[in-house]
């Protein structure tokens, strides 16, 4: 197996929210929580439609991002639901 030194490791999670606003209400959240930590892999919102979402992040930051999307999203109400290394290994389920 190659490791992916320069382009760096990608984890999508797997989330649900309460969101009723508007996606730029999720964008911002994510932007200005996890965006801000140092990564070679940008935090960047996937998807996400009225009650779930994907996120993809760097894999050295998930337990970092997992901890803050379930703890301090206080309007969004975001909960962590699964992780994977492949968008297709979140949709199997």
């Amino acid at each position: 197996m190659v490791v992916k030194e320069k382009r760096g490791r990608k984890r999508y999670i797997l989330f649900e929210h309460s969101n009723k606003g508007p996606k730029i209400n999720l964008e911002n959240f994510f932007r200005n929580k996890i965006g801000n930590l140092e990564s070679k892999i940008k935090c960047k919102l996937i998807e996400a439609n009225k009650e779930n979402g994907i996120v993809r992040i760097d894999h050295k930051l998930l337990e970092k991002s997992r901890d803050v999307m379930n703890n301090e999203s206080e309007d969004l109400n975001i909960i962590t639901i699964k992780t994977s290394g492949t968008i297709k290994g979140l949709k199997k389920s």
